[in-house]
């Protein structure tokens, strides 16, 4: 892929400022500091300064993030030596372990994204997995990243690390930044920030609004893509249109006549092959994808601190982010994996002699002795919608799917020294609303059968087929005039035989999938020192105590979707031996109403034997609560 970067900000030139603000707008923000004061350290509650610990952080400050060409929260956690595998380049294949397309990740140790902790300003940043996609870049000043599992300090989803992302301190003035690449097959990717602050005697304030923007760029824009079967297999199926077929016929209509794979197999994009000993027309269905989708992402962050009291700082911070995706591409149509009669995906759809298509089929295998015969075909190897695309939903032919994820968060904090032995305080409350909606279509197996039996479609009434505004669907190649994703004319194609887009519509059900959870989190530290002086400096400490509140609803827009109404392949019946839903691939869900409270007590100590020895040891117990129960975690180490 090539991109070439544009990025401008109003420290400097002040080029964006002055273009999109005016020169009256356009001002050179205040300097940052280059060295952090005193700070609570990523990993330890124990109040000091980095060069006091042996705790492995690793810190990019903002000098190096504006060398680098301020970097998206991607990009920074991929130069992490520490990091391993991590999501977020393609919103399409790479859905985030929090179940978000589009969403971002970080893998400390290679230890996976539910096992990194991703904090703001030290604060719990999600419910659950974080997106780091929804971090505000343009507010960042540093970012510490824990290199060890703190599971101890900071609860269970710490096992493999810390990831700290802290806003910009003493920023006074306004900014304005762009950035725009070229992505080839695209129309580039681009974002726009801008971040206001003032600093006053005992407060400041800290503004920034930022949006990001991604095009859609085909699989077929990329020829690593198109990888033939036979020298990559995957992203390949089995199942695919033009498919492989059983024809029966006899007085009962079940005596085997023959087998046939549908014709214009490599015409459409097929690969002829066999699976086993059965011939087979492979179909990939890679072209109907997107390897990015058009994402669209709002953020709006701020927060105020002020001194309060002799000694007290009061932080509080909001941010608010939405993303996206309306128009996300899926295979032109699912393989049924299950049909009338519960699971299986051989021979489970029958197709009439009626069917406009079938003796079309007859003729194009070779099997013309058979046009005429009051017979049937079963699909073997098949699918409804394949190389033909989807004609319903138009472009490259793929199914059309939206996905939207919105999140809210608020956190406050104070903290201070008590006035008693040196003993500080630090309390913090957070409040977290993640809210998505997901929908995803596919087809029903019960107007599947009926289309193909001649009673399909929206208007259909009575039980003639293909009559009373009832209509055939014609699951043979002659069906449809080429492969539109690959741009490939079908030598078979019989207008006459073609499936009308308001038909093919009308066999799938659009699966609403929405949710909301809500974490609420109170934490309270206090922290000191102990009057042993070593070689290596006073001995600190920390106690403290959490409490997390997790309320989770989930709802669904479809009865079909619901297996509580609908368990069974026919709709309206419950009763079946096989509860495999009403569609041919996905599976259902149900409506949920579920909350967590979650309490932790926890404690740690730092002994400086000498500058070049530390002993550091921390215990947390934590109590979930249910049949979950509790967990005690303790670690001690000599760090040298």
């Amino acid at each position: 892929m090539i991109e070439r970067h544009y990025y401008a900000s109003a420290s400097g030139m002040a080029l964006v400022a002055l273009m999109l603000a005016g020169p009256a707008q356009a001002q050179t923000p205040a300097a940052a500091p280059s060295t952090v004061e005193e700070v609570v350290v990523t990993g330890s509650f124990i109040a000091g300064t980095p060069k006091d610990t042996a705790i492995p952080v690793a810190v990019i400050g903002q000098e190096e993030l504006e060398r680098r060409g301020q970097p998206s929260i991607l990009e920074i956690i991929k130069g992490l030596p520490i990091s391993g595998p991590v999501l977020g380049d393609s919103n399409q294949f790479s859905v985030a372990a929090s179940g978000r397309s589009g969403g971002g990740t970080i893998n400390i140790r290679g230890l996976g994204a539910q096992r990194t902790l991703v904090l703001v300003n030290g604060r719990r940043f999600a419910g659950g997995t974080a997106d780091t996609n929804l971090i505000p870049v343009a507010a960042i000043g540093r970012v510490e990243i824990l290199k060890d599992g703190a599971a101890a300090t900071y609860g269970s989803d710490a096992i493999g690390g810390v990831a700290n992302f802290i806003t910009r301190k003493n920023f006074s003035g306004l900014e304005l930044a762009a950035d725009y690449r070229y992505v080839p097959g695209s129309d580039g990717d681009y974002t726009a920030s801008l971040l206001y602050g003032w600093v006053g005697d005992t407060s400041n304030v800290l503004i920034s609004v930022g949006y990001q923007r991604r095009s859609e760029l085909s699989d077929t824009d990329r020829d690593f893509t198109k990888t033939p079967y036979l020298e990559n297999p995957s992203g390949w199926s089995v199942l695919g249109n033009p498919g492989a077929y059983t024809i029966r016929g006899g007085a009962t209509g079940t005596t085997a006549l023959g087998f046939a794979v549908d014709a214009n197999c490599a015409a459409v994009g097929g690969t002829p092959n066999f699976a086993g000993t059965t011939p087979a027309c492979y179909f990939s269905y890679i072209p109907f994808d997107n390897l990015v989708e058009e994402e669209d992402r709002y953020q709006i962050y701020g927060e105020f601190n002020a001194d309060v009291f002799q000694t007290g700082k009061f932080h509080v911070e909001a941010l608010y982010t939405q993303t996206s995706i309306p128009r996300m591409r899926f295979s032109s149509g699912y393989p049924p994996t299950s049909g009338p009669n519960g699971p299986g995906s051989v021979n489970v759809y029958s197709i009439p002699s009626s069917n406009p298509g079938f003796n079309t089929f007859l003729t194009q295998t070779g099997n013309g002795a058979l046009v005429g015969v009051a017979g049937n075909a079963l699909a073997t190897l098949w699918r409804p919608l394949a190389n033909g695309g989807n004609p319903s939903t138009g472009g490259l032919g793929g199914q059309k799917g939206s996905r939207k994820y919105e999140e809210l968060r608020i956190s406050a904090t104070l903290k201070g020294d008590t006035g008693f032995a040196g003993i500080g305080y630090d309390l913090g409350v957070t409040y977290i609303q993640e809210k998505q909606d997901q929908q995803t279509t596919d087809i029903l197996i019960d107007r599947l059968q009926r289309a193909l039996n001649g009673l399909g479609g929206i208007g259909c009434t009575g039980t003639t087929p293909g009559a009373n505004g009832c209509q055939y669907f014609n699951p043979f190649s002659n069906a449809y005039p080429g492969n539109p994703a690959l741009g490939l004319t079908n030598p078979g194609f019989v207008p006459a035989n073609a499936n009308s887009p308001a038909l093919v519509a009308s066999l799938f059900d659009r699966q609403v999938f929405r949710a909301e959870q809500e974490t609420f989190v109170v934490d309270a530290v206090i922290n000191g020192q102990l009057p042993i002086t070593l070689s290596g400096g006073q001995v600190g400490w920390a106690l403290g105590a959490q409490y997390r509140k997790l309320d989770y609803n989930q709802s669904l827009g479809s009865d079909f979707y619901n297996a509580n109404i609908t368990p069974c392949p026919t709709p309206g019946v419950t009763n079946c031996a096989f509860k495999t839903g009403p569609y041919i691939f996905l599976g259902q869900n149900i409506p949920l109403k579920l909350e967590q409270d979650v309490y932790a007590l926890f404690g740690e100590v730092n002994i400086p034997i000498s500058d070049a020895i530390n002993i550091q040891g921390s215990a947390r117990f934590e109590d979930y609560g249910g049949q979950t129960g509790s967990t005690f975690t303790h670690i001690s180490q000599v760090r040298r």
